[in-house]
């Protein structure tokens, strides 16, 4: 017994050592080919990969357990995480500036293109089983079919970028920025007022239906509920230190596109992007020219996938998953496609659009979600009714 204890704890040193001494190599190779902000936005994507992956922090999943089974410990661990980061950011937003450095936030229009967009990235999310950040950091704990995902979801996202000026030119109304209009605290409040909310009514659902409601904190929690109440701790703080650091919220789905563009050239095919209305922005036109650890979203995306597998390795829940049947490879393809097509006219996915649009203390965050949510819905009603014919 003693023989296999020192050995299983040989083994998990090993891990441990070969973990830290790649995470070190990766970390130091986008220094010296990108310099030290890319290098740190890397650790930021390792660490916001590692919480995710330990903590199964999952928009999809989450979603489609409120929606399916009336069970809401994600979506409102998802709420906390909100309202954490609410006031976290929204008063260095309100300022403009945190730690020496400009600051912005996402504040969108309002239209059909975020409704539709929103929409075809929730059908697209329960068809691929996974949302942008989803994609990434269960790839890098060994499902490789997340890959194809990811893949498709380039695919998706640069399709969207080709039909992009005709969706702006679409029904569209001036942003609505709760800071703007009511100061700080005003949005602040406006967003803990909408997050509570909605923590009570789904919470108040799944009572109804369940008598119990799952905790997440307290004597009741159980292991899952306190791993979430940690990712939701963490991804806020993280998501804080992100708008410092590069001066703009976290976003994932910003890097798909270009992903797309990338991949097209390499195989040789010429779509003269320099005509598309997406890429004659400047930051798009910039991240087109350069490399991809030049670009902020694809070494932070990396980061994701990085830490992923980190921490399934360290932890010994790396397990490669490889077999798809035709039927899901479909039905996952077309999930990916409509991830993209949708985070483009969108304008994000649950992070970019959801997430960062909201403590950004802009409406369309909002709006996105409640049109992500019908499209979860939908598809989720769909899937019942062929399972109970």
């Amino acid at each position: 017994m003693l023989s296999i204890s020192n050995n299983q704890e040989r083994m998990s040193y090993t891990r441990l050592l070969t973990v830290c001494g790649l995470t070190c190599l990766s970390i130091g190779f986008v220094f010296e080919q990108a310099g030290q902000k890319q290098a740190g936005v890397l650790l930021l994507g390792f660490l916001l990969g590692v919480v995710l992956f330990y903590t199964t922090f999952s928009f999809s999943n989450g979603w489609r357990r409120l929606v399916a089974e009336k069970k809401s410990l994600w979506f409102r661990a998802q709420m906390l995480m909100i309202i954490i980061a609410s006031l976290l950011m929204l008063p260095a937003l309100g300022e403009g500036s945190l730690w020496g450095g400009s600051v912005r936030g996402y504040v969108r229009p309002l239209g059909l293109s975020l409704v539709v967009g929103a929409f075809i990235f929730g059908v697209g999310m329960q068809l691929a089983g996974s949302c942008a950040s989803g994609a990434l950091y269960n790839a890098g704990g060994g499902r490789l079919k997340m890959l194809i995902v990811i893949f498709m979801f380039a695919l998706g996202a640069l399709l969207g970028t080709a039909h992009y000026e005709w969706w702006m030119e679409q029904i569209n109304v001036e942003p609505v920025n709760f800071l703007a209009l009511y100061g700080v605290w005003g949005a602040v409040v406006i967003n803990l007022v909408i997050a509570g909310i909605l923590y009570y009514i789904f919470r108040l659902i799944e009572m109804r239906k369940y008598q119990r409601v799952e905790a997440l904190w307290g004597k009741q929690a159980n292991r899952t509920g306190k791993q979430l109440l940690g990712g939701a701790l963490a991804l806020a703080v993280l998501n804080f230190i992100t708008l410092g650091y590069i001066g703009r919220p976290w976003s994932v789905a910003n890097a798909f596109p270009l992903w797309g563009a990338k991949a097209t050239a390499f195989l040789g095919m010429e779509l003269d992007l320099d005509f598309w209305t997406y890429w004659i922005e400047p930051a798009a036109e910039q991240s087109l020219s350069g490399g991809l650890l030049d670009h902020v979203g694809s070494v932070m995306n990396l980061g994701v996938v990085g830490g992923a597998l980190a921490i399934s390795a360290l932890t010994v829940r790396f397990n490669i998953d490889y077999k798809v049947k035709l039927t899901e490879l479909l039905t996952i393809s077309a999930g990916g496609l409509m991830l993209g097509y949708g985070a483009i006219i969108g304008f994000g996915c649950n992070v970019g659009a959801f997430f960062s649009g909201v403590v950004s203390g802009s409406l369309h965050g909002w709006v996105w979600f409640l049109a992500a949510l019908l499209g979860t819905t939908v598809v989720v009603m769909f899937k019942k009714t062929l399972a109970r014919t």
